[in-house]
């Protein structure tokens, strides 16, 4: 007995043409699509970046008790990476009580960053709970521990995006860590550059 045979249909012309409109109309959706996801990707990329130097700074001043200007040169090289040309990162040793013992600035770019200062004190929010004595003044202001502050800020003209999203002018990232000694001593040189950054107490 022969089996039976059945015809093979071919889709209609009109079936065809669809098909290839609908193709043609996914195709830059598609790729829309791909462009959107490269570009978060990368924007994710220079955020973990811009944390991780916030973070590597913090961390290594903060086992720090005395701190020299190679010293600080070689640290910001190495995290920086190359990529100082479009970077700012300020460095502030802030006391329990918020007052800036000391301020400093490093990176190519300049502008980049908002200080958390007034001049004096610390403008953000601190991990520690103030000094229950805040009376004191000068050399004591009641507090018994303190803190590295770092800002890292990223310059975002010359990341390239493909897919339509917008950056912000600059990224920004903070580290904060607890110090290993209550006081960093820093050389002459910073010292000075601490006292022309305007964002460290002085006692008047």
């Amino acid at each position: 007995m022969k089996r039976p045979t059945f015809a093979r249909t071919r889709p209609a012309p009109r079936q065809r043409g669809s098909m290839a409109v609908e193709t043609a109309l996914a195709l830059p959706i598609l790729l829309g699509v791909g462009l959107i996801g490269s570009d978060m990707h990368r924007i994710g990329l220079e955020r973990t970046r811009l944390e991780n130097t916030a973070g590597s700074v913090a961390i290594n001043l903060a086992a720090q008790r005395t701190l020299t200007a190679p010293g600080l040169d070689a640290l910001i090289d190495t995290t920086l990476k190359g990529h100082a040309e479009h970077q700012q990162v300020i460095v502030l040793h802030v006391l329990q009580s918020g007052r800036i013992e000391w301020a400093l600035q490093r990176g190519d770019a300049e502008d980049l960053c908002e200080p958390a200062s007034d001049g004096a004190n610390y403008t953000g929010t601190l991990p520690e709970d103030p000094p229950d004595d805040e009376g004191g003044t000068g050399s004591d202001d009641g507090s018994r521990l303190s803190l590295i502050v770092v800002q890292a800020c990223r310059d975002t003209s010359n990341v390239l995006l493909s897919g339509g999203l917008v950056l912000p002018r600059v990224l920004e990232a903070v580290g904060v860590f607890r110090t290993t000694s209550m006081t960093i001593t820093l050389d002459e040189e910073l010292q000075e550059q601490s006292r022309a950054s305007g964002l460290a107490y002085t006692e008047s």
